[in-house]
């Protein structure tokens, strides 16, 4: 199935979260999905319940993959049999990506993040009795 093999000296990640995937070696299928809620507010309080996805409706609509109606024709000439790379540094993977060092056969990703920001009803007039002016 794989044509070629990958090389890498070295890799270093320092930081790989929320659902990120560092991947070596060859895999036939990566399918990633992310779903978050980003919140952004001046309260540094965390709220016992705060949103949930069943309160919007963008979690629950399905994803609409567009459909390649243009012909391809591909022709590969692998004339080494290996993809060498260096060093490798990575400072951050985030939010359902994906590092792959190696061949994949398939790959998928979606994502849907809702954002909100949430200001305080006394935003406005907060800034005046402190003496700073608003902008």
């Amino acid at each position: 199935m794989f044509q070629r093999i990958s090389k890498s000296r070295s890799l270093e990640a320092t930081s790989i979260v929320f659902s990120s995937t560092l991947q070596i070696g060859d895999c036939s299928y990566i399918d990633g999905t992310v779903h978050a809620l980003a919140v952004q507010r001046r309260s540094e309080v965390l709220h016992e319940r705060d949103d949930d996805f069943s309160d919007y409706k963008i979690f629950f609509q399905p994803f609409v993959f567009p459909i390649i109606t243009e012909h391809l024709q591909m022709r590969f000439d692998n004339l080494c049999p290996f993809i060498e790379t260096g060093n490798i540094r990575i400072n951050a993977v985030s939010t359902g990506s994906v590092v792959g060092i190696g061949n994949v056969g398939h790959i998928r990703m979606t994502s849907k993040i809702h954002h909100t920001r949430q200001l305080d009803r006394n935003y406005g007039n907060s800034n005046k009795s402190s003496g700073v002016k608003n902008q």
